[in-house]
């Protein structure tokens, strides 16, 4: 079947540059604050193969040429047609080479009849680098171009309509997003505040996204954006709006005997959706953007609940950006290390090797930018066009900060079985990895303490959970550090909390590690549980069980800049199905792994947790774990003892 065709990279390039200017905040467009990339304006396509002959019929996005070889590629055996998009083909073996220009959008090509395109094109940006094209099996459709992309839609109802204010305030119930209409008004200037709290709706100087506009018509139409409430100057106003949403399969599932329980897992997954669009992003109003850091989380959630791998590789493709690699992602040192941890968790959860060949020129490019930036020491410290975040936190970033270097010496490890799998073996950057993870036992672990520190070149000895939450995972430290980090610094209530959903998705995981999962009860109970008790229809940024009113909606020294859905706050979907369910990919696209329930407080649960061809369900009570795979490569594990787990035939133990 034909699709369209692009360069690689280009349809993630083309959409990356439009949702990144699309950013509305307080009547304005905000532009990203990090490098983008434009897309080839001109890409030449090209397949030999034999036809049977008949009709080729062309259409592009931009102006084409077409250029038939008949046999041996010549001159002489060469046939001209520009911009022809009917041609008659004899029988024979055939080179076509198409080239495309388009400087509005990007290249994009659909032939269908006697050849047709598909992933088995060559492409080239004139540089006579010819790569595998991109392509997607939702473009098969020469009416539905690759410049827009392919959401859906569905009628919105608001639940009432109120008048306030000298206008009228529409609720939807819930928080939602998408674009809306305004009919039935007065031909004057329209004031529309849009909100994710009542208050913020109502406020028509600090509602992060509002408009005004004179109708045409007595009507104004407005792009998708988020929004539970809408506020309208016009009491005359009525309005119809459409929910615009990424058409994702719900395969994850996850109920038990708790109702709260139930409720924060249903939540994150619509607070989770709802953020997964092109890309993952990390909140549906404020910061409607790709950040590195959030996506690897969002990679777990999404395996959880939709196991879909396209929209892991558009996120990793946007983030990557093109050659050259001039400055790091997001413009934050972390994030480009992360990009290569989720790098190499997309290829361990879906095994695609093909897509890991299509993006290592790129990985190559951003490793060859790091080691750049590295000190003779072998120490990433940040220079002077880089964010060194970690988290919202007090730590000591004096010269390079503990968080980071754990994170570089696991991105080294990372890239070197990246390089592996693409035949291109680079054990000298695994042996730096090591060496690494050598220097940063040596430089930041404090046995005094027992704990690491935050900067040894300070000598302030500053402890953070931040530093040693990340030792724990991504360190390979012996099990007597982490039991004694464990101890010492994440069950320390004198080391400064957590504060952000962000983080608390590291820690939660840790206590999991630990065998400590009655914490994660508590933090759902409380933390994600006390978001639902104030009336959360999605899961915040942040929250701060201390703060009351409106004074929970405020971050970044403005009222509503707080984002009430956020992605990095859907935690609890990935945290209950690895963690409660049990099930964790131990090999590569799970042709082993480990089901390993918790039942804790509760008296039952059941899920299922998707995998490549079917799922994983989970049923356990107080007597009996019933466990059905739709793959063989799974062990039980119960009490301590282990349990094949055979394909297609439920297991009871």
């Amino acid at each position: 079947m034909s699709r369209w065709i692009w360069k690689f990279g280009e349809f993630e390039n083309y959409h990356s540059l439009r949702l990144h200017n699309s950013r509305q905040n307080y009547g304005y467009i905000e532009p990203v604050v990090w490098k983008q990339y434009a897309c080839e304006p001109v890409v030449v396509f090209r397949r030999t193969l034999v036809t049977d002959g008949g009709e080729m019929r062309i259409t592009a996005c931009g102006d084409f040429s077409v250029t038939v070889a008949f046999g041996e590629d010549n001159y002489m055996n060469r046939r001209s047609l520009w911009g022809q998009s009917v041609i008659e083909l004899q029988p024979g073996e055939i080179t076509v080479t198409v080239r495309v220009s388009n400087l509005e959008s990007f290249p994009c090509l659909f032939i269908e009849g006697a050849v047709e395109t598909d992933e088995n094109w060559l492409c080239d940006d004139l540089t006579e680098n010819w790569e595998p094209v991109g392509s997607d099996s939702a473009f098969c459709d020469r009416s539905r171009t690759p410049e827009v992309f392919p959401f859906e839609y569905s009628p919105l109802e608001h639940v009432s309509k109120e008048p306030m204010n000298g206008g009228v305030l529409f609720d939807f119930g819930k928080e939602t997003y998408g674009p809306f209409e305004l009919r039935g008004l007065k031909d004057e200037s329209v004031t529309v505040c849009c909100g994710e709290s009542r208050e913020e709706a109502l406020d028509t100087e600090w509602s992060v996204i509002h408009f005004t506009g004179t109708p045409k018509d007595g009507s104004l139409t407005y792009p998708p954006v988020a929004f539970r409430y809408i506020w309208v100057s016009d009491p005359s106003a009525d309005l119809s709006a459409r929910y615009q949403y990424l058409p994702l399969e719900r395969r994850g599932s996850f109920h038990c005997g708790d109702e709260l329980t139930n409720r924060v897992w249903d939540t994150a997954a619509y607070t989770f959706h709802l953020n997964c669009r092109e890309f993952f992003l990390d909140g549906i109003k404020r910061d409607h953007w790709v950040w590195g850091g959030d996506a690897y989380q969002s990679l777990f959630v999404s395996r959880y609940l939709f196991f879909d791998p396209k929209i892991e590789q558009r996120t990793l493709i946007a983030l990557a950006g093109k050659r050259p690699f001039v400055r790091h992602i997001n413009t934050i040192m972390d994030y480009t290390f992360f990009w290569f941890l989720s790098l190499d968790e997309h290829y361990r959860t879906y095994g695609d090797k093909a897509f890991l060949r299509q993006i290592f020129p790129r990985a190559e490019e951003i490793m060859s930018y790091c080691l750049s930036r590295e000190d003779d020491d072998g120490f990433m410290r940040g220079k002077h066009d880089d964010w060194v975040f970690i988290d919202w936190a007090n730590m000591d970033k004096t010269g390079a900060l503990c968080g980071e270097q754990i994170l570089w010496a696991k991105a080294l490890e990372c890239y070197a079985d990246i390089c592996e799998v693409v035949g291109k073996p680079a054990p000298e950057l695994r042996e730096k990895s090591r060496k690494l993870r050598e220097k940063i036992l040596e430089k930041y672990f404090d046995r005094t303490l027992g704990a690491f520190v935050d900067s040894w070149e300070s000598g302030r000895k500053n402890v953070t959970r931040h530093s040693n939450i990340l030792a724990y995972l991504f360190l390979s430290c012996d099990d007597k550090i982490k039991e004694t980090v464990y101890k010492n610094v994440i069950l320390n209530d004198d080391v400064p909390q957590i504060t952000t959903p962000y983080f608390k998705f590291y820690e939660n995981q840790v206590h999991c590690e630990a065998g400590n999962i009655s914490l994660l009860d508590a933090s759902i109970r409380d933390y994600y549980g006390g978001m639902l008790e104030l009336g959360a229809t999605t899961f915040y940024e942040e929250f701060d069980t201390e703060k009351t009113g409106t004074e929970r909606f405020a971050m970044y020294g403005r009222p509503y800049e707080k984002s009430l859905c956020h992605a990095w706050s859907a935690g609890p979907v990935y945290l209950l199905g690895a963690y409660r369910l049990g099930v964790k990919n131990t090999g590569v696209a799970y042709s082993s792994f480990d089901v390993r329930p918790n039942l804790g407080g509760l008296e039952t649960f059941s899920g299922s947790v998707p995998v490549p061809g079917g799922a994983v369900s989970v049923e356990v009570d107080r007597g009996h774990t019933r466990v059905l795979s739709d793959i063989p490569g799974g062990t039980l594990w119960v009490d301590g003892k282990s349990y094949p787990i055979p394909a297609r035939k439920e297991i009871i133990v």
